[in-house]
């Protein structure tokens, strides 16, 4: 009664708050790491080499810098560097952030700016030698820094002249970003007779919390779950519903009268299909339940008109049902009488024959397959019918469970070889 009265309830409900969850990853915010403005108070960072007197402060406080160069000026930089390690080379883990939030206003002489990171890897970095760490970087150009930009992490590379300078196996000279500890901006080449002034707004490394793919899949294994329990409990219910009947039942079947039990029982024990006049499933169990297997040779021959759905389709359900009445005819007419023949279900049907080899089943079912072959069925309007057959002998105290399934995959292996054929259960075969 639960179920009945609230899985729809719970169903819209479960629904309603998926869509809230799809709707509410929008919302959740980004995960970031600031450098401009800082997101600590101890930032660590510095103008390279300002003591020189080419690079300077305009304003330390607003990331605002001034680098200027005269013609005799060779190889000195113009560089801020932020430092991201704190000791020991363990730096900040920027693989878990996908793009760079990026505001700079620049004027000078330069045609792009270089955004660098370098990236500390124990395999092949070392504190003794400063430059052996990955070095990652993008150049962009000048004009597009006009506007605020949004830098995918995928978008840097690893410089072509340290890779040359390391000699890497291919598998350590992609982009790495998991142990930065440096970012820095630069300008790229010789920077003689050149001047430039640079003001920095922000620099955001910027993320999910949890990517769209994690999110929609955790919604998708929500439901999972919820399906499991759901149809666990509801399982449950059945079961215990199921019991409680089976209770109801038998105490009405034993409260009834002798007239209700006797019509029980004669239609338990009704054994013949009304269609074809042969025996019904219920009637052939009784058969094989007489049988004594342990001292009675007994074959089985299951047989199955071939595409009957066709017949059904194509000519009706009245055709099809003198076609299963003509058929059960035909091999009550070319059967022994000891031979047993009862409709299994649908258009299949089977034949139990005590006392004969496999040798003489198959040899029957041949005929039986050729009889049904060369009758005319439908006189006013000929069509054609065919039957595949499976034969399988129980064996000497086997089970009929064991032999109608040997025999069903004999039939199966007729259909697979063209129907219209009989075949003999592998068990079954003579040796070659």
């Amino acid at each position: 009664m639960f179920y009945k009265n609230y899985s729809s309830k719970l169903l819209l409900l479960a629904v309603a708050l998926t869509v809230a969850a799809i709707t509410a990853k929008g919302l959740v915010p980004q995960k970031n790491l600031s450098l401009i403005p800082s997101d600590s108070p101890d930032a660590n960072y510095f103008l390279m080499d300002a003591d020189k007197g080419n690079a300077y402060w305009v304003d330390r406080n607003n990331f605002h810098f001034h680098c200027k160069f005269n013609a005799g000026d060779e190889n000195l930089p113009c560089n801020l560097v932020f430092i991201l390690a704190a000791e020991n080379n363990l730096g900040v883990n920027l693989q878990q952030y996908d793009a760079i939030n990026l505001d700079v206003s620049y004027n000078g002489d330069a045609k792009k700016i270089r955004l660098a990171i370098r990236d500390f890897d124990p395999r092949f970095s070392t504190q003794e030698n400063s430059n052996s760490s990955k070095f990652n970087f993008i150049n962009l150009r000048v004009q597009d820094l006009e506007k605020p930009l949004t830098i995918q992490l995928n978008e840097f590379t690893v410089a072509d002249w340290w890779l040359s300078q390391m000699n890497l196996p291919r598998d350590q000279t992609h982009p790495d970003f998991r142990n930065a500890i440096t970012f820095a901006i630069d300008f790229e080449g010789n920077l003689k007779a050149s001047e430039h002034d640079v003001h920095i707004k922000k620099i955001e490394f910027v993320g999910e919390w949890i990517t769209t793919e994690h999110w929609y899949l955790a919604i998708i294994w929500v439901w999972v779950c919820m399906g499991t329990l759901f149809a666990t409990l509801r399982l449950t219910a059945l079961q215990r519903a199921t019991e409680r009947h089976r209770n109801k039942v038998l105490k009405l079947v034993e409260t009834n009268s002798q007239l209700q039990t006797e019509t029980d029982k004669f239609r338990k024990l009704s054994t013949v299909d009304a269609l074809t006049n042969a025996f019904n499933r219920h009637g052939i169990e009784q058969i094989i339940e007489s049988i004594d297997t342990h001292t009675t040779p007994t074959v089985i021959i299951i047989l199955d008109i071939d595409h009957f759905k066709r017949i059904n389709d194509r000519r009706g359900h009245d055709t099809g049902d003198r076609v299963l009445q003509t058929i059960s005819q035909l091999i009550v007419k070319n059967t022994r009488s000891n031979d047993k023949f009862g409709r299994w279900g649908g258009e299949e049907f089977l034949l139990i024959c005590t006392h004969t080899s496999v040798a003489m089943a198959y040899a029957l079912a041949e005929k039986l397959r050729l009889v049904i072959f060369n009758n005319v069925f439908e006189e006013d309007n000929p069509m054609s019918v065919t039957a595949s057959f499976g034969v399988a002998a129980i064996p000497l105290g086997g089970t009929f469970k064991t032999a109608f399934k040997c025999a069903d995959e004999a039939l199966y292996n007729a259909k697979a070889l063209g129907r219209n054929c009989v075949v003999i259960a592998e068990e079954d075969q003579p040796n070659s």
